[in-house]
């Protein structure tokens, strides 16, 4: 999957040192930092609130930045925008401001804490629910309506 985000100068600058740094693709720098949001989500307070982007500035502070990445990350950085209600350059400017030290510092940092991505429709006293996975349960049997009236 293919996706570019426009991002401040700074925050490309400072994804840049540490991908050099560390070995670690740009786009690997920045899918650490999603997934290190994802973890660290608060209960989203925002429903009805417009998305907020990053402020204007310069066009010389501004970088297209292309991202390859895997479809289950791209649905990571949707669910992300839906629930902190930010523009995707956004999350990952705030990301890069609150996290990239912290993972830097880290020499155990798991690229792979979230892999699969599940979205699981369930209906609760005639309301619809939807259950976003960000990973696979180990008994995924457990979580699927269908199979739940087989599972003893």
């Amino acid at each position: 999957m293919e996706t570019t985000v426009n991002m401040r100068t700074d925050i490309l600058q400072r994804i840049s040192r540490a991908a050099a740094l560390h070995g670690i693709s740009r786009t690997g720098i920045i899918i650490l930092i999603v997934k290190e949001m994802m973890k660290r989500l608060p209960d989203p307070d925002s429903a009805g609130s417009m998305v907020r982007y990053q402020a204007e500035g310069k066009p010389d502070d501004w970088h297209a930045f292309h991202l390859r990445i895997r479809m289950d990350e791209y649905e990571y950085l949707l669910d992300l925008r839906k629930l902190f209600k930010m523009s995707v350059s956004l999350i990952i400017a705030y990301g890069v401001d609150r996290y990239l030290d912290k993972l830097m510092g880290d020499t155990g940092t798991d690229n792979n804490r979230f892999a699969n991505y599940m979205v699981i429709r369930e209906i609760v006293d005639t309301i619809i629910c939807w259950k976003l996975y960000w990973g696979y349960p180990h008994n995924i049997s457990k979580h699927i309506p269908i199979f739940q009236d087989s599972v003893p």
